[in-house]
Formats: C-alpha cells, sequence, structure tokens
C-alpha cells in the first residue's frame, strides 16, 4: 500500500508531460492546416469550382440557430421577415471527422515525407477548417459536443494531438452514435483486411447521411521501391526478403487490388474515396475534396445524386 501514492504521481506526471508535449504541437498542426485551407479557398483551384458556401444558391427565411453574419438585411428589409443568404453547401448539417491513431500510421519511408499520422490530422484538422467556412457544424468522432465556432476547431485540434494510441485501426460504431444526417469523414490508411472494412462501413453507412473515406499512404507502400535484403515487420511477425525485385510486380498488384476493393467498397455505400500519398501537397488533396463535394450538393440540389 506504501506504494500507491508515489505510482499515481508517477502516472500524474506522466500524463502532464505527454499533455504539455500535445499543446506545444497546436500551433504548428493549425498553422500547416490553415496554410492548405488557404491555399484551396483563394488559390486558382478555388476560383474555378462553386460550392463549399462560396456561391449563393437562394434565400430563406432565418430560424433560431443560424449565424447573423449570415442574415441579407438589404433583403431583409424589403418584407417583414429576416432573411438567409443560403449557400450550395447548407444540405448537410453537421460533419463528424475521425483520424486514424493506429500504429502504422507512424510509418515514413523517407525523412523529407510526413509520417502518415501526420499528414492525416493536418488534413483532418484543414477538412474541419473547411467546413467551419463554410457554414457546417464538426465533431471530432466520439465528442458530444458540435459546433461552427473556433471553440470546435479547438477541440478537434486537441482532438488529434492527443498522444493516445488506439490499436484499433477503424472507428468502433458501438463507442459513438452519430448526430442525425451527419456527414462522416474518415481518415486512415486503410490497410485492414477488406471484410473488416466492409463490416465497419456497413455498420456506419446505416447512421449517416454519407461519407468520405480518406486513405493516407506513403509512397513506398504504392511502389516497394527497396532492393536488395529487407526485413518486413507488421503487427504479428517478421519477415526477411533476399531479393525484394523479385516480389514487386506481385506487391503492387496486391496493393493495387486492395486499394481497387475498398473505391468499390465505398461506392457501394454511397460514399467517396480519395488517396492522400504523403509525397503530395496537401493542397492538391484538400482541392479535389473540395471538387467532390461541391458536385455532391450541386447534384443534390438539382434533384440528382453524385
Amino acid at each position: 500500500m506504501s506504494d500507491t501514492p508515489t505510482h499515481n504521481h508517477d502516472a500524474a506526471t506522466g500524463l502532464r508531460h505527454v499533455s504539455e508535449e500535445a499543446t506545444q504541437s497546436l500551433p504548428a498542426l493549425r498553422a500547416e492546416a490553415e496554410k492548405a485551407v488557404a491555399s484551396v479557398l483563394h488559390g486558382d483551384h478555388a476560383q474555378s469550382k462553386p460550392g463549399m458556401g462560396e456561391k449563393f444558391w437562394q434565400y430563406r427565411e432565418y430560424v433560431p440557430g443560424d449565424r447573423p453574419q449570415d442574415i441579407d438585411w438589404r433583403q431583409s428589409a424589403k418584407t417583414e421577415h429576416v432573411f438567409i443568404r443560403q449557400r450550395e453547401w447548407q444540405t448537410t448539417q453537421t460533419s463528424i471527422l475521425w483520424c486514424s491513431q493506429s500504429p502504422s500510421m507512424d510509418f515514413t519511408s523517407k525523412s523529407k515525407y510526413p509520417s502518415k499520422q501526420e499528414a492525416a490530422r493536418v488534413l483532418t484538422l484543414a477538412l474541419g477548417i473547411l467546413m467551419t467556412r463554410a457554414g457546417e457544424q464538426i465533431g471530432a468522432f466520439g465528442a458530444r459536443k458540435t459546433g461552427r465556432s473556433e471553440n470546435a476547431l479547438q477541440d478537434l485540434t486537441l482532438k488529434l494531438t492527443e498522444d493516445i494510441r488506439s490499436t484499433a485501426p477503424l472507428p468502433d460504431p458501438d463507442l459513438y452514435d452519430l448526430p442525425r444526417h451527419a456527414f462522416l469523414f474518415q481518415v486512415g490508411d486503410y490497410l485492414e483486411p477488406l471484410e473488416l472494412i466492409e463490416d465497419n462501413f456497413k455498420q456506419f453507412s446505416s447512421q449517416s447521411a454519407g461519407g468520405f473515406v480518406l486513405q493516407i499512404l506513403d509512397p513506398a507502400e504504392l511502389n516497394l521501391p527497396y532492393n536488395g535484403r529487407i526485413l518486413f515487420k507488421d503487427k504479428k511477425n517478421s519477415q526477411r526478403v533476399d531479393n525484394v525485385a523479385s516480389i514487386r510486380k506481385a506487391y503492387k498488384e496486391r496493393i493495387n487490388g486492395h486499394n481497387h476493393a475498398l473505391h468499390q467498397l465505398c461506392k457501394e455505400h454511397h460514399w467517396h474515396h480519395a488517396l492522400h500519398r504523403t509525397d503530395m501537397s496537401y493542397a492538391q488533396t484538400l482541392s479535389n475534396i473540395w471538387s467532390i463535394m461541391s458536385h455532391e450538393h450541386l447534384g443534390t440540389q438539382e434533384g440528382g445524386g453524385a
């Protein structure tokens, strides 16, 4: 019993140390995400793509909960009612964002590339920023509250920088009920067996109004650029390959087949799928997502699906 206070003190000290390290990473993560968002919102890509709250769609009457800055005072002055300038994006009310923290996300093949975990965190936060700029409510997966204010972004940032490793590579539908009509963004490497991924998708597709799977992979995971004798490790065992070049073709066929099957699974559940390589720019991937989501909502409002 005499060891208990010391043990608790050590645990508390360790937790505080982890928390301080996570807090120190907040500004860098936010700055990187804001930089990527700025490239999309103000760059050449954004200028030719409507939607995401940038293009006027129609007026509608103000209801409690609408943002005061969306009120069109000139239009409202013509009648006894207060009107909102509704944007094309305003069909989904809430976006929930999940980012994998599986140990496999720590991988990077070269020091000049970010790890998959770093890329996933930046892109998840950047998506959150885009959603709030479009008037969406956002929330981190598992969080009780959603919102469209700076507080919501801060909560998401804190969630992303928690140094809590999860052995679960996929979001757990038993831990969290999605808000009604929520759109689910999932960010991870999705290298798990397709059977597990399919079961996961089935559970979430019944809860959500739509989904987007953003797959993060290192270039080496796609191309296997190694030569000679290489020791490969996974969660269960290690295997040495004496001649990597001899298996490269079969490996590439297998990873490409896996990714194609993942893409098809997303289509079957009426979700979107995009692949981000860690040697790509964040702005490029965000611009691609921007284009997909803009066409999704344009199609919905004109009476057709994506």
